[in-house]
């Protein structure tokens, strides 16, 4: 999998391209996906301002407030998975993920790496829309964070 990384800046110095490859390959364990199935997909990693995650928050979800985390995935179908592909992009917000690791008493690292996941697990068709699809991506978060001894998110 290559992963470009956007905006990321000096305390974001413990990820790499190859370290947050490593950390999606644990995410398509968990999740049932061949890790081989997806050596050719592509995934952006951006962080922007609270700000800006507001606009696209409200622009494409109609929620009229800054989040921690949005996916926007290419809508490729199953035959052009085959074949290197944008699979889509995380969009992250730094102020926000800092203040929850303060408010969760979690990490700074360890909570980006929730975010990242749980935008990942989005990408790759994951939804918490419904009780049981939240519960299932939960648990498959829990079981990721926990083999990369990250700790429980939550």
């Amino acid at each position: 999998m290559k992963v470009f990384l956007n905006n990321f800046e000096e305390d974001d110095s413990f990820f790499s391209e190859e370290s947050i490859s490593k950390l999606l390959d644990e995410c398509l364990t968990f999740s049932g996906i061949k890790i081989a199935q997806a050596k050719n997909y592509q995934i952006g990693i951006s962080f922007v301002t609270t700000n800006e995650i507001k606009k696209l928050n409200l622009k494409y979800r109609g929620n009229d407030s800054a989040t921690n985390v949005l996916s926007f995935g290419t809508n490729n179908d199953d035959e052009a998975k085959t074949k290197d592909f944008l699979l889509g992009d995380i969009v992250l917000c730094r102020e926000i993920i800092k203040n929850e690791a303060k408010k969760y008493s979690k990490s700074y690292e360890n909570r980006l790496k929730h975010m990242i996941i749980h935008g990942f697990l989005h990408l790759i068709g994951f939804d918490h829309e419904e009780n049981d699809e939240r519960i299932s991506m939960e648990e498959i978060e829990k079981k990721i964070m926990n083999k990369i001894s990250a700790g429980d998110p939550y």
